[in-house]
């Protein structure tokens, strides 16, 4: 049975005329940013083989597999899982992926999760593709969006998420370890998207 399409299932589809788009960063450059599609395979596996080892170590799926990196491409469903890439020429500078639940209970609300070059993490890049993910969510009608950050790690990116209005939701105690097996928390963070999001647009 082939799957319903989302507006089916009470859920507004994302809007993406807006891509592909010019980002600019504090630095004053610029990159592009628009949703992967399956030729970028290649590239995004470059990208993520540019991230620390220390830092993939903790990220939920084995991202310099090709068979991982090959999978998403092949089965992209923007509606469930949207990755929006940033380019800098060629090159992949971030990753962030909007996903979103499609069972009743939790269709109000989308998890978001962020990746940076650590070549381009002083320009606020981060912060910026962030801030797009959260927007496309916001224009979907989503209630809130959930972050999820392993404390000590993953600190920038959970500044960011504060930037946003960022409300601490939850922390699993000593729920990840690192390759010393020292023990970290999970911090699980929730960004509302209500009427102070849309202010904030301006």
């Amino acid at each position: 049975m082939g799957k319903a399409p989302p507006e089916e299932l009470g859920m507004a589809v994302y809007k993406l005329s807006a891509y592909p788009k010019q980002l600019r960063l504090s630095d004053g450059s610029q990159v592009a940013v628009r949703p992967m599609v399956a030729e970028d395979a290649a590239a995004l596996l470059e990208f993520f083989q540019r991230v620390p080892d220390e830092e993939r170590y903790f990220l939920k799926d084995s991202v310099v597999s090709e068979s991982v990196i090959n999978g998403w491409a092949t089965h992209l469903d923007y509606d469930q899982a949207l990755p929006l890439l940033a380019f800098d020429g060629d090159r992949i500078c971030a990753d962030a992926v909007l996903i979103r639940h499609r069972g009743d209970a939790r269709s109000h609300y989308a998890e978001v999760r962020v990746v940076v070059d650590p070549e381009y993490r002083r320009h606020s890049l981060g912060t910026a593709i962030m801030r797009e993910a959260i927007d496309i969510a916001w224009d979907a009608e989503i209630d809130a969006v959930q972050i999820e950050f392993v404390d000590g790690i993953q600190d920038d990116a959970r500044k960011a998420a504060l930037i946003f209005g960022g409300e601490v939701a939850g922390t699993l105690k000593d729920a990840v370890r690192d390759h010393a097996g020292t023990a970290h928390d999970v911090i699980f963070m929730r960004i509302p998207l209500g009427r102070s999001w849309q202010w904030s647009r301006y």
